[in-house]
């Protein structure tokens, strides 16, 4: 014995034919389609989120990655290797949000990497890398 559907069938709903027509945009919920878009995540604010704080994981708990987040915070970065690696995913324009770019990554990339290269070049001319060790082991 077989159980008839309670719900009525309806023809399939074609998207790309309603966007076909010239005044698409001027629908009520066309608003509520470009919203996404004004609540992009800022990727100075990532950017700089990652090169600060990316061994605590801001940088995952700013785009919304709660988990990795976590993940990243209790491993701190990963013991560095994965703070790296997300410095550089996020300069290269492989973090998004919403499956999108982060806002302003196209006019900011550039001004990353540079000043990310620049303080690369500040941080081991002053060598910073042997004097953090030595200023962790003083305090512990």
């Amino acid at each position: 014995m077989s159980v008839p559907s309670l719900a009525p069938d309806l023809p399939p709903i074609d998207s790309s034919a309603q966007r076909d027509q010239p005044d698409w945009r001027n629908r009520p919920d066309a608003e509520a389609e470009a919203a996404p878009e004004r609540a992009n995540r800022s990727f100075l604010v990532t950017w700089i989120l990652s090169l600060a704080l990316g061994f605590l994981g801001a940088d995952r708990f700013y785009t919304g990655r709660f988990a990795t987040g976590g993940l990243k915070l209790l491993t701190l970065g990963g013991l560095g290797l994965w703070w790296i690696v997300d410095l550089v995913i996020v300069m290269a324009g492989g973090l998004r949000y919403n499956r999108a770019h982060l806002r302003g990554y196209e006019t900011g990339k550039e001004a990353a990497w540079i000043t990310t290269g620049f303080l690369l070049i500040v941080g081991y001319s002053l060598q910073l890398d042997s004097l953090l060790p030595a200023l962790l082991a003083q305090l512990f």
